[in-house]
């Protein structure tokens, strides 16, 4: 169980997506899905902090487990990320996405589409947009 990965070392950019469903259900499960995404991040990247983008659809996480997955986002963040910027889902993962920012004092980065989400990581990579907290 996990997210289908690609590194694109040009943008240095994490491509995440779900084709199949991926349903965090337990404490373990999110914990085995964020340590799938830093073995991969080391692998590609070594120890260059790339940009993510993350397509929500097929991936979820249930509301009792907020508390935990939000400080796995944050491991994940500071060893991988320079940001994290997701698109795609539904309703309560786009939530869930913005709770974990809120509590995490960074911005939620939940786009409408991929090119928006694209859009963005450029802009911030180019200087003209730049990573509030």
């Amino acid at each position: 169980m996990g997210a289908t990965m690609r590194y694109d070392a040009g943008e240095n950019i994490v491509h995440v997506w779900h084709p199949q469903p991926v349903p965090l259900k337990t404490r373990e499960d999110i914990e085995a899905y964020f340590e799938a995404n830093r073995k991969f991040w080391r692998t590609h990247c070594g120890v260059k902090k790339a940009y993510f983008v993350v397509d929500f659809d097929g991936q979820s996480t249930p509301v009792e487990h907020q508390e935990h997955y939000t400080q796995c986002v944050k491991a994940a963040m500071d060893e991988c990320a320079i940001t994290v910027v997701r698109y795609g889902g539904d309703m309560l993962q786009r939530l869930a996405a913005r709770m974990a920012a809120t509590k995490l004092h960074v911005p939620s980065n939940v786009y409408r589409s991929r090119e928006e989400a694209l859009a963005v990581v450029r802009a911030l990579r180019n200087g003209t947009m730049k990573v509030s907290s």
